[in-house]
C-alpha cells in the first residue's frame, strides 16, 4: 500500500481542478489575512498545487509555499512561477525560508498524527515572528478516519492518514509556543478554522 505522498502525487491534477475553480475561495482564509499587516510575508505551509498560495498573492502579500508532494509542486511553480515554492515535509526544519509573519495550514495537519503535533507546532514556531499569526484548519474530532484514508487508484491501494483533530488538541500540542486566539467561519460544519499568535 502506498502512502500519504504517493497518493497526492497521483491525484494532484484533480486537487489542482477543484482548488483553482473561484467557488473553491476560502473565507476563512481572507478573513484571516485582514488580521495582517499590508504587505505581509505568509507562508501557505501544505500548500499542495498552490491555489491558497496564488490568492494570498493576489491579495497583495508575500507568499511562500511548502509542501512533500512534488507533482503538486509542478503545477503550483507553473500557475505561480513567481512565488517560491519548497518542497519541503512539516515535520522537518525548514527555516532555510527565512521568517515569515503567518502561516496559513489548510487541511495539513490532518495527515499529522496527534502525538506529532507538537513537533509540527515547533518547526511551524521556527520560522514565525513573535505576534505573528497562524491559521490552522482542521476536520473536528480525533483519530484517524478509515474512510477518509483509504483509496484505490487505477487497482493501486493507497493510505493518506487522514487525522482528525480537536482545539483540545492542537492547544496542548502548541502550548508555550502558541495561544489559541479565536475561531473563523467555516462553510463545513465538521472543518474547523483556528487562529493561534505566536508568543
Amino acid at each position: 500500500m502506498l502512502g500519504t505522498v504517493e497518493y497526492y502525487d497521483k491525484t494532484a491534477a484533480q486537487w489542482a481542478e477543484r482548488g483553482y475553480a473561484p467557488e473553491a475561495e476560502l473565507e476563512c482564509l481572507r478573513e484571516f489575512l485582514d488580521m495582517l499587516p499590508s504587505g505581509a510575508r505568509v507562508l501557505d505551509l501544505c500548500c499542495g498545487a498552490g491555489y491558497e498560495t496564488g490568492r494570498i498573492a493576489g491579495l497583495g502579500y508575500e507568499a511562500v509555499g511548502i509542501d512533500f508532494s512534488e507533482e503538486s509542486l509542478k503545477i503550483a511553480r507553473e500557475k505561480n512561477p513567481a512565488i517560491p515554492f519548497y518542497r519541503e515535509d512539516m515535520l522537518r526544519d525548514y527555516s532555510y525560508i527565512g521568517a515569515v509573519d503567518a502561516i496559513a495550514v489548510i487541511a495539513g495537519l490532518v495527515h499529522v498524527e496527534t502525538a506529532q503535533l507538537p513537533l509540527a507546532f515547533e518547526q511551524m514556531g521556527r520560522v514565525l515572528r513573535r505576534g505573528g499569526r497562524l491559521l490552522v484548519s482542521v476536520r473536528e474530532g480525533t483519530g484517524k478516519l478509515a474512510e477518509r484514508s483509504r483509496f484505490e487508484i487505477e487497482g493501486v491501494a493507497y493510505d493518506r492518514n487522514f487525522i482528525a483533530h480537536t482545539l483540545e488538541e492542537l492547544e496542548t500540542a502548541a502550548e508555550g509556543l502558541f495561544s489559541y486566539q479565536c475561531e473563523l467561519p467555516s462553510d463545513m460544519r465538521v472543518w474547523k478554522n483556528y487562529v493561534f499568535s505566536r508568543i
